[in-house]
């Protein structure tokens, strides 16, 4: 059995009265046995026999109480004798003949003191069919006489332990002789229920703690309290000491934040989740948002559409005509749109959230006017591309092919703006194929004499030296290439407009902007529609 062990206390509904007036006799009912006490360990009994082999005389007696010159707990006398009765253990201690324990007679003796409290350590236990902890023997080191008890004789009030590492079970108890009959004319304590508060012995037992082991333990040992004053520093010590901290371990009824709501708050974080960060990839690719300009409600611009061969010629010979062609600046037109949405808030809503609702609010709309604007640039993309690029796919795509396609579409959009494609928008189906090739090897491996690269960690994929860039908004099967100098998003805001709605106690905010697509070289945009196979899909190759 290990050397540690638990120390438990028990608060007994217990009248105390006086046996023997010239010799300062107590006799004191200790508990009863088989009674069940509801304990932080479980629930818990003593069982006949429990006592056996304890000195009456190493069992001392203390007083609790405002007494003699020091208030707190005062030693007051010794036992004389300990038997274990049919219905409970019977200690008998004699007063010392002091003043503490003048007053403690005086006080039992009209009733101020009727209860006791036990100081055992337990030494064996098992446990019982029923799932109860039966004390099998203990070492009883003190009882205190208390003027109020809270719990019924045999209920447990622990206050304080140690693991009992190694704890030997003991199943059955060494068989104990029966007890002697009580002699006639000896009065012993008798258990009388006052209904107590629990908040009383909570406060006595309290007081207790800090007090109890002032001194020091049986055989001059110094006492695990004995270096706090205080339960308050005591308290402080335990929580940043584990090894402070087990002496407390059945000191108090336990408090769990299921029985104290009002004082658990939720941890509420604070950042608003769920807010996805929008990143407006086609307007960005084809140079960023431009200037809408300072007024009017279209985009219009000057652009050439003839034939650039066909305005410089050879002079045949010496003063004959050169060669003379019209030359036409049309004007192109794009209706400029508008984007907005918006909300009538209450004012509680806006002054009584937190996080504020107005922040988080102003992040959302922000991202889906984000989302609307981008689907509008690529929708329009596709509605005035005119250049294509015809890719067969109706066999097992592979990197090369891939490569090839890339290559002839930049060289198209060269053509027609004088500058290679610098992206690629492909639709989400498109995407995902093109980065699973197996020809495209991650950037981390190197891109020599690679058909492109890809790599899930960025979501970045190149193929034959061009970003290819996910247009979420693009129908199936769908490639589009391109620079600025064919296409650019233009736009003015966003901006927030907010007004009161006094008659409502309330707010209206809206989000809102103006944004055309201007397609100026309608040829430089070239797109390729194809099915993909299942066979394209795997990108196995051929």
């Amino acid at each position: 059995m290990s050397d540690e062990r638990e120390i438990t206390y028990a608060t007994l509904d217990s009248a105390l009265l006086v046996r023997d007036e010239e010799q300062r006799l107590l006799d004191i009912r200790l508990l009863r046995w088989g009674e069940i006490a509801e304990t932080p360990q479980g629930r818990e009994r003593f069982v006949r026999g429990a006592f056996r082999g304890t000195k009456a005389e190493d069992v001392t007696l203390e007083a609790i109480g405002p007494h003699g010159a020091a208030p707190g707990v005062t030693l007051t006398g010794r036992g004389v004798a300990l038997e274990e009765r049919e219905d409970g253990p019977v200690a008998t201690f004699r007063v010392s003949r002091t003043r503490a324990g003048n007053e403690l007679l005086e006080l039992v003796r009209d009733g101020v003191y009727r209860r006791a409290s036990i100081v055992a350590m337990p030494v064996a236990h098992r446990t019982a069919p029923d799932g109860v902890i039966e004390r099998t023997r203990v070492d009883l080191w003190r009882v205190g006489i208390v003027e109020r008890g809270a719990y019924a004789s045999a209920e447990v009030l622990a206050v304080r332990s140690t693991e009992m590492a190694h704890e030997t079970p003991d199943p059955t108890p060494d068989p104990t002789p029966d007890p002697p009959k009580e002699p006639e004319g000896t009065i012993i304590a008798r258990t009388a229920d006052n209904g107590a508060s629990l908040d009383a012995l909570r406060a006595e037992m309290l007081e207790r703690m800090t007090r109890l082991e002032a001194g020091t333990m049986r055989g001059g040992a110094p006492s695990p309290l004995a270096r706090w004053s205080t339960l308050a520093d005591y308290l402080i010590a335990a929580q940043g000491d584990p090894e402070v901290a087990v002496l407390l371990a059945r000191a108090l009824a336990d408090q769990v934040t299921t029985a104290n709501p009002g004082v658990i708050p939720p941890a509420f974080i604070s950042d608003v989740k769920g807010i996805i960060a929008t990143v407006r990839d086609a307007i960005v690719a084809f140079g960023g948002p431009a200037s809408l300009g300072a007024s009017g409600m279209s985009l219009e611009w000057p652009y050439y559409a003839g034939d650039l061969t066909a305005l410089v010629g050879k002079q045949a010979t010496q003063k004959t005509e050169i060669t003379s062609v019209l030359v036409s600046l049309l004007r192109g037109t794009s209706a400029i749109e508008t984007f907005a949405g918006g909300s009538d808030i209450s004012y509680q809503l806006i002054r009584r959230s937190s996080p504020s609702y107005i922040e988080a609010y102003g992040r959302i709309m922000l991202a889906g006017w984000g989302l609307t604007t981008e689907k509008e640039f690529q929708t329009d993309l596709l509605a005035g591309a005119t250049g294509s690029e015809v890719i067969d796919w109706t066999t097992a795509l592979t990197a090369d092919k891939a490569k090839a396609a890339f290559f002839s579409a930049s060289r198209k959009v060269k053509s027609a703006t004088g500058s290679p494609a610098t992206v690629a928008l492909a639709s989400s189906d498109v995407f995902g194929i093109l980065g699973g090739l197996t020809g495209l090897v991650p950037a981390v491996y190197g891109t020599q004499n690679v058909a492109g690269t890809a790599q899930a960690s960025t979501l970045a994929v190149n193929v034959s030296g061009l970003p290819v860039l996910e247009a979420s908004f693009f129908p199936a099967n769908t490639v589009l290439w391109g620079n600025p100098s064919a296409a650019q998003w233009h736009e003015d805001g966003p901006f927030v407009a907010t007004a009161e709605d006094v008659a409502k106690l309330g707010q209206n905010r809206a989000i809102w902007s103006m944004g055309a697509s201007g397609i100026f070289i309608p040829a430089g945009l070239v797109k390729s529609s194809a099915t993909v196979t299942a066979a394209a899909k795997s990108g196995s190759s051929s």
